[in-house]
């Protein structure tokens, strides 16, 4: 199964304070499972990245986010990201049946601002775009035969979404495209289509390098 960046989105608690600082678990308000709720329409946060007080850019956003009326799930969404240390918010949603893609903003990077997690049914949330050659990627004879070609091409986030299939159990399989390039300016030198394997009851059970060309 892939590897999530964070399990617990299905049943997680929100703290009420506008700091990273802990409160009294007695302060918690349950949130409900992450859904379309946690999509926030971003607002300037200029304030944010040019504050020279002590004020570290990611309380800034959750202070941004709740003073503009961001709902409870966006709030405690934006706050899940910041702990794996992947300051941002999602800004859209999108359902593939019983599972769902978000995309996520992350406004304090100097390259490549926008992600995207894909949510299975049981919370589990696995972000396309880290770690996206993997060990057995690199011992398949595709790799190989495109690096041998390419020595100096790797993967460039964001992964597109590509589309997705049925499939004969009930589930799905989701398909991304990352492309290979030498820098961000660079032309591509190819595609990396990795497939995800989502059952029929919503749940990402395999990560498959399709191809690399």
């Amino acid at each position: 199964m892939p590897t999530p960046l964070f399990r617990h989105l299905l049943t997680f608690a929100v703290l009420a304070a506008s700091s990273l600082a802990g409160l009294p678990a007695a302060s918690a308000q349950p949130i409900g499972p992450i859904d379309a709720r946690a999509v926030w329409q971003e607002r300037p946060l200029s304030a944010c990245r040019s504050d020279t007080s002590a004020t570290a850019p990611d309380v800034c956003l959750l202070r941004t986010m709740q003073r503009s009326g961001a709902r409870p799930q966006a709030v405690a969404a934006a706050r899940m990201l910041i702990q794996a240390n992947k300051p941002g918010f999602i800004s859209a949603w999108r359902p593939l049946g019983k599972a769902a893609l978000a995309t996520v903003t992350y406004p304090f990077r100097a390259n490549t601002n926008e992600g995207t997690l894909l949510i299975g049914s049981d919370g589990a949330a696995i972000d396309v775009d880290e770690g996206s050659v993997r060990e057995e990627d690199r011992a398949t004879p595709a790799w190989r035969a495109f690096a041998a070609a390419h020595p100096d091409a790797m993967p460039f986030a964001p992964a597109d979404f590509v589309g997705m299939t049925a499939t004969g159990d009930g589930g799905h399989s989701v398909l991304f495209s990352t492309p290979m390039k030498t820098c961000h300016a660079c032309a591509d030198d190819g595609a990396l289509l990795v497939a995800y394997a989502i059952d029929k009851d919503g749940v990402v059970r395999e990560r498959k390098l399709l191809a690399i060309k």
